[in-house]
Formats: structure tokens, sequence, C-alpha cells
């Protein structure tokens, strides 16, 4: 029994340093993180993280400015904090239409995770308060032309053409007047595009409606809207363009983080 023990016991103590080495890289070091900010982020979004870098006259929308720790794609409810993991698939995925391009290729995990612990330094909230639990998201029905056509119904219902316009194509009576919480001039996105800045998901589109956008006029509709009305708006959305991936079995969807790393 003793030698069993003492054969078993290093393995053991082994694993659990691996595991807890394993852990500590998923913390992100931010005196790491300054200096790949500096590198491949301070010319859009400044050295102080308020969006006044070099080039942000010119970008369209403005860049994020990161002091008030407000941030639109978030997987958290409305005027939460995202999570480490919302900020690092930006840096991933890119934002679709904007500057904002994708550093997959050129930043490591780690040295995303470095420059999150980084970023999340220039707003005091970070400090303070801590990201609510993610939203929760109920499994996809299949995509059908009745589904489409109730979810024109609900484009109807919660009055989405007054920014959107009748055609969705970000021009209602409301799209000049917008203005996001900096009072930068903002315009309503065009659905019809197919690509949504987010990802072209159903479950991307669906945390919208239930998420909102911080700082911006597009508010959340947890409190208005149901899940059967939440899914037949994603769908009538879809169907504004061949582009957008449509779930026509009802199949489980991909967890949201599944890329490589």
């Amino acid at each position: 029994m003793a030698t069993r023990i003492a054969t078993v016991l290093p393995a053991l103590v082994t694993l659990m340093l691996v595991a807890g080495n394993a852990r500590a890289q998923e913390v992100g070091d931010a005196t790491r993180g300054k200096v790949v900010y500096e590198q491949y982020c301070v010319l859009c979004h400044g050295e102080k993280g308020d969006g006044q870098g070099h080039f942000s006259q010119d970008t369209t929308p403005v860049p994020r400015d990161f002091r008030q720790g407000t941030y639109k794609w978030r997987t958290t409810p409305s005027g939460s904090l995202p999570t480490d993991a919302d900020l690092e698939r930006v840096l991933i995925t890119g934002l679709y239409g904007t500057s904002m391009s994708s550093l997959r290729t050129t930043l490591n995990h780690q040295q995303r995770l470095d420059v999150v612990a980084y970023i999340k330094t220039f707003s005091p909230r970070f400090k303070t308060d801590k990201p609510e639990p993610a939203i929760v998201i109920p499994p996809e029905p299949a995509y059908t032309a009745e589904s489409v056509k109730r979810g024109a119904d609900v484009y109807d219902k919660f009055n989405c053409a007054q920014c959107h316009g009748d055609g969705a194509e970000g021009d209602g009576p409301s799209a000049d007047d917008l203005t996001d919480d900096w009072g930068n001039p903002i315009v309503p996105y065009d659905l019809t595009e197919g690509h949504i800045k987010c990802g072209d998901g159903g479950p991307e589109i669906y945390r919208v409606f239930i998420g909102g956008l911080n700082g911006t006029p597009m508010p959340s509709f947890a409190d208005s809207i149901s899940p059967a009305e939440a899914w037949d708006l994603v769908h009538y959305i879809q169907s504004l363009s061949p582009t957008y991936p449509k779930n026509l079995t009802g199949a489980p969807n991909k967890p949201i983080d599944d890329f490589p790393p």
C-alpha cells in the first residue's frame, strides 16, 4: 500500500501543478499587455484609452473609449461589464464593417489576455464591479418561412423600423438624429448586409435583443420580448440576405467561443 501511495502521490502533485500553471496562464499580465497595446491599439484607441488615437478622426464608427467600461459586444446583460472572454473574442473576430480588424493570427492567446488586462486598467469599474452572469440563450428552433413571417410581425411590434427603416436598411425616421453615449453620431445598422458586427449566427443576433448594445441607442428587450419572439425576429433578419447562415434543422449551435486559441 505504501509503495502504491508513493507512486501515485508524485503523479497527483504533478497534475495539480500543471493544472495550476494552466489556470495562471489564463490570467493576463497588464505590464506585458501595455507593450502589446502600444504596438497594435494605441493609434486608434489612444494612449489614455480614450478613443482619441492618431487615426481616430478617420474611423467610422469612432474607436471605443475604454474609460467608462462600456462595451457593446458582450455575453452579459445590459449595463454589465464584459467578461475577459468577451473582450478577447473581439480581438479574435474583429468587428465586421469597422476598422477593428481581427488579431487572431497576429496575437497569440496569452498576448490577447495580456492586452485585455491592460485595457481593463483604463476604467475603475473593473476594480469595483464584476461581470454579471452570461445571458442564457435557449435552443434555437428551426428557421422556417412561418418563423420569418412571425418575425416580421415582431419587427413591427417593437417599432424596429423607427431606426432601422421599413426595409431594415438603417434608414428609419430617427436614423439621422441618433448619437452614442459620448455624443458621437451613430447610424442604425443595415440589417440587409448579411453580416452583423458581433457575428452572424442566430445566438449572436439573439443576444443583441436581450443584452442591447451598451453606449448606443439600441436598448435591451429582455423585459419585453419572449424567447419565441426573439428567435422569430432573428429569423426575419436572417431572411433579409442570403449571406446569413440559417439553422434549417434546429440543430444545436456551436459554443460562441468555439475557435482555436
